[in-house]
């Protein structure tokens, strides 16, 4: 199982849009992060996250994860797969967050313009594996219980903590750029004290 999960084809289709520090900033400042505590990113392309995450704070440990083996990461397994994040969870002795951007779909098949939807999967698998809870950046329209994501939502709606409403983030590729309107959305295990929205904008 160990060469399977180690040995994998980088999907260069997926594309890389790396997040803008100001939106991980802006997150961490409102994160009840504690001394110690263990972050996986579990997607995360150029580290654009981590980097943000370890200048934060020197007492945080963060762990990487990429699917391209091209990039520079602590391990470069198919989050799609559940035995990669049991991998991980016990090649680091666990986590306490998950936190990223995860990508939205698989890499296409041949002759398909759009692969599979695997968003709802790292939000699942992130949450069943980390010990404190999760945070990812999301479309607006993830909370809508909708296709694989409604029971989950159902179930987990409770434990929802942070919602921080971003503008529209300009995602710059090395091919190109785009513009998506995401926010972060964050549960946390244990959580019962409901949430508010907030509103952020990155200084001009």
């Amino acid at each position: 199982m160990t060469e399977r999960l180690k040995n994998i084809k980088p999907p260069r289709t997926l594309g890389l849009y790396p997040t803008p520090e100001w939106a991980t900033a802006e997150l961490l400042q409102r994160l009840p992060l504690e001394s110690g505590d263990v972050i996986l990113d579990p997607a995360s392309g150029d580290s654009a996250i981590a980097k943000v995450i370890k200048e934060f704070s020197s007492r945080l440990c963060v762990v990487t994860n990429d699917i391209d083996s091209h990039r520079q990461a602590d391990f470069h397994l198919d989050m799609t797969l559940r035995e990669s994040w049991k991998w991980i969870e016990r090649s680091t002795g666990g986590f306490d967050w998950a936190i990223g951007n995860p990508p939205l779909h698989s890499a296409p098949p041949p002759g398909e313009k759009t692969g599979r939807p695997i968003v709802d999967f790292f939000v699942q698998m992130g949450y069943q594996h980390a010990r404190k809870g999760i945070v990812f950046l999301l479309r607006k329209s993830f909370t809508e219980p909708v296709g694989n994501r409604r029971v989950w939502l159902q179930t987990s709606t409770h434990e929802q903590f942070l919602e921080l409403r971003l503008e529209p983030i300009r995602f710059k590729g090395k091919r190109r750029s785009a513009e998506s309107a995401r926010d972060w959305y964050g549960w946390r295990h244990g959580h019962t004290g409901g949430f508010v929205p907030e509103y952020i904008w990155s200084t001009p």
